[in-house]
């Protein structure tokens, strides 16, 4: 084959790579919008459960349909003696992303509607999943720290649900969680999204989908910027210590958790959100240490030497940490506000389906001819 007639090898990673269209989200340099609806608008003035509404239909709620769509979440919200017991079991030595992965998946055997992926399944799936989630983390957290799960309140909100059954203190967790869930729900081809697409482009059902999109997001490289932003500010334990942590992460190439984005080179449109968030919460966070501090003054140093802007996870990982939530639970929590997004792409994926199959380069050796045992 000739030089011409080899195919083009792509960006490793795939980047810039266009790889399908989409309805549900518009991600791009400092810009975040969802059906239409930009993140700001969104997060400022919804429920989480209106954005749940719209990525899944298209639509934000009329008045009516979000009561009905909150009762149909709330009718979902408590686990089965089956999945309770898989938590119970787990729980002990189990990560919370496990647990999340181990239960959606288990789920499917009494899913009524195994088996099914039409649309009107899939967006009874989609609420049955994204209401259970909260319910599955909220039991681990609480079975973890050896006290019994507190038991959903159907006179709560979805965020406000939550943040009572996890034990979470804090007066604005439900607000701030709120907001939160809203401003992860959704981002585009994402690496876990894109997993999700793959999967369910095989037509394989939602609760298989969801399950790989949980265990893509699982991955340092994805998920994982909120507890490694509260290691490096423990690492790091004082504002005067800044500077020489800066120098000595440039010079052994350290990559520092939180900053940078594959999409967002000048700023992440979510990120101001958590960030006030962090400092409000700072200013009342007696005895811990100066993690705020700690937070704003890294930004400084770090873009000194290089322009990197910090990204949703960098101020969420202070924010969970002053609401009372350990610092290995933030990819759990990012989880509870994707499932709306993931369930919205499966159902998006099998609504004009075609099996992803990317082409790979070679790079083997060839001509190798077979040689007996014997002979080797």
């Amino acid at each position: 084959m000739s030089t011409a007639d080899q195919p083009e090898v792509q960006p490793r990673g795939l980047e810039g790579v266009v790889a399908t269209t989409t309805a549900i989200s518009k991600v791009e340099d400092g810009n975040l919008v969802y059906r239409g609806y930009a993140i700001e608008e969104l997060a400022t003035q919804a429920e989480y459960e209106e954005v749940a509404y719209l990525l899944l239909t298209g639509d934000l709620p009329g008045e009516g349909e979000l009561v009905e769509f909150k009762a149909e979440l709330t009718a979902s919200w408590e686990l089965s003696p089956f999945l309770n017991e898989i938590v119970r079991e787990m729980s002990a030595v189990g990560t919370a992303m496990d647990v999340l992965r181990t239960v959606v998946s288990a789920s499917s055997f009494e899913d009524p509607a195994e088996g099914d992926n039409s649309a009107e399944a899939e967006y009874a799936k989609s609420i049955r999943l994204t209401a259970k989630l909260p319910t599955i983390l909220a039991a681990y957290i609480r079975r973890r720290n050896g006290e019994e799960p507190i038991p959903p309140d159907a006179s709560l909100g979805h965020a406000a649900n939550f943040a009572q059954m996890a034990g979470l203190d804090e007066p604005r967790a439900a607000e701030i969680l709120n907001t939160c869930f809203i401003l992860q729900a959704e981002h585009g081809l994402n690496a876990s999204t894109f997993a999700a697409r793959i999967v369910a482009a095989t037509l394989a059902d939602m609760h298989a989908a969801v399950t790989a999109g949980l265990g893509a997001l699982k991955g340092p490289l994805h998920g994982g910027a909120t507890d490694g932003t509260m290691r490096m500010l423990d690492e790091i334990g004082s504002v005067d210590r800044v500077d020489e942590f800066v120098e000595n992460g440039f010079e052994s190439k350290f990559k520092f958790p939180g900053f940078g984005h594959r999409v967002y080179v000048t700023v992440d449109p979510r990120a101001k959100y958590l960030r006030q968030f962090a400092l409000e919460l700072s200013e009342g966070a007696d005895g811990r240490p100066p993690y705020f501090e700690i937070q704003e003054k890294l930004v400084e140093e770090v873009n000194t030497r290089r322009r990197l802007p910090v990204n949703v996870d960098y101020y969420a990982a202070t924010t969970y940490t002053y609401l009372g939530i350990p610092a290995d639970l933030g990819t759990s929590i990012f989880a509870l506000g994707r499932i709306a997004g993931w369930c919205a792409h499966i159902m998006e994926q099998h609504g004009d389906n075609r099996l992803i199959r990317p082409e790979s380069e070679y790079t083997g050796p060839e001509g190798k001819r077979y040689v007996p045992v014997s002979e080797r």
